[in-house]
C-alpha cells in the first residue's frame, strides 16, 4: 500500500496505522485514509458526484483525492482526506444524517425485505454448492427461520418511504467508518438509529425513540432492524464466499441463548410477538 501512495500520489510515509481495509496516516497535520474497495470505476465516479452534491448540505464526509493520472480508483484503492476524526460517534451525528433529504434517489432504493430475500437466496445457493462446514449446515436453518419471519412481518407492514442519508453498515461507533463515502447509502431514518442502539445497547434511548413513533410502520421497521440476525449472515457470507475462518461463527453460536433473551426483551418492549418458541420464566 505504501508503494501505491508513492507511485500514484507522490506520497512517502514512514508512520501510519494499519486498518482492516487500509492505512491511516497524517501529512502536515491532515489525516488521510488509503482505503481498499471492491467497487469499479463507474460506481466510484458516480459516488463522487453524489458526494459533491451532498457537500451543499455541509456533510462532512471524507474528501476524495485524485491520483497523478486524474483518477479516483488506484489498483483497487481510494485515497481520502479525512475531515472528521473523533473517538466515537453519538446519536446527534446520526440525527444530522437523518436531516439530509435524499428522496431524489428513490429509484436506487431497495427495501430491507427485498434486499435480504435476495441475499439469503444467494447464500442458500452458495451453501448448497460449496459448503462442507458442519457449523453452517447445522445453524443456517435456525437463522433462516428467524429472517423469514421478519421479512414476512415487514411485507405486511410496508408503507411509503422517506429517504435520508444513511449507511450501508454501522459495525462500530468510530467516525472513520461513519464519514467514509464508500459506506453511505440512502435509507429510512430509523436504519442508522437502530444500528446505533444495537451497538451502544442504549435501552433508555430506545424507549425514548419508541415513544415518539406514531406510525405503525416505523415501529415495525425499528423492531425488524433491532432483531434481524445481520451479523450471522455477514459471517456466513465471509466464510462461504471469501473462505474466511469459522471462529467468528463459533462466537455467534455460543451466544444463541443470549440472542433469544434479547429477542424476548425487544418483543416485550414493542408489544410485537413474532417468535412463538421464546418462553421466559421469571
Amino acid at each position: 500500500m505504501k508503494d501505491i501512495l508513492n507511485k500514484y500520489y507522490g506520497i512517502d510515509i514512514d508512520y501510519y496505522k494499519e486498518l482492516d481495509n487500509g492505512l491511516l496516516f497524517q501529512i502536515d497535520g491532515i489525516n488521510y485514509l488509503l482505503c481498499k474497495t471492491n467497487y469499479d470505476e463507474t460506481y466510484i465516479n458516480e459516488l463522487y458526484k453524489v458526494c459533491l452534491d451532498l457537500k451543499k448540505d455541509k456533510t462532512l464526509l471524507h474528501d476524495f483525492v485524485f491520483n497523478k493520472n486524474g483518477l479516483l480508483l488506484t489498483e483497487g484503492y481510494i485515497l481520502f482526506k479525512i475531515n472528521v476524526l473523533l473517538d466515537d460517534i453519538t446519536i446527534n451525528d446520526i440525527y444530522k444524517f437523518n436531516q439530509i433529504d435524499c428522496n431524489k434517489y428513490k429509484e436506487q432504493y431497495i427495501t430491507m425485505e427485498k434486499f435480504w430475500e435476495e441475499k439469503i437466496d444467494y447464500l442458500e445457493i452458495q451453501i448448497s454448492e460449496l459448503s462442507d462446514k458442519q457449523l453452517i449446515n447445522y445453524s443456517f436453518d435456525y437463522f433462516i427461520g428467524i429472517a423469514e419471519i421478519i421479512i414476512m412481518f415487514l411485507k405486511k407492514n410496508n408503507t411509503n418511504i422517506d429517504l435520508c442519508l444513511s449507511h450501508k453498515s454501522l459495525n462500530s461507533l468510530k467516525t472513520i467508518d461513519f464519514y467514509n463515502p464508500l459506506n453511505i447509502t440512502f435509507d429510512l431514518k430509523l436504519k442508522d438509529i437502530a444500528s446505533y442502539i444495537r451497538l451502544s445497547n442504549n435501552i433508555s434511548l430506545l424507549e425514548d425513540i419508541l415513544d415518539k413513533q406514531d406510525e405503525s410502520f416505523n415501529k415495525a421497521y425499528l423492531f425488524a432492524r433491532l432483531v434481524f440476525p445481520f451479523k450471522y449472515f455477514d459471517i456466513i457470507g465471509d466464510m462461504v464466499v471469501d473462505q474466511k475462518e469459522e471462529k467468528d461463527l463459533v462466537i455467534i453460536l455460543n451466544q444463541i441463548d443470549m440472542y433469544e433473551d434479547y429477542l424476548y426483551k425487544i418483543e416485550q418492549m414493542f408489544g410485537i410477538y413474532l417468535f412463538s418458541w421464546l418462553k421466559k420464566s421469571n
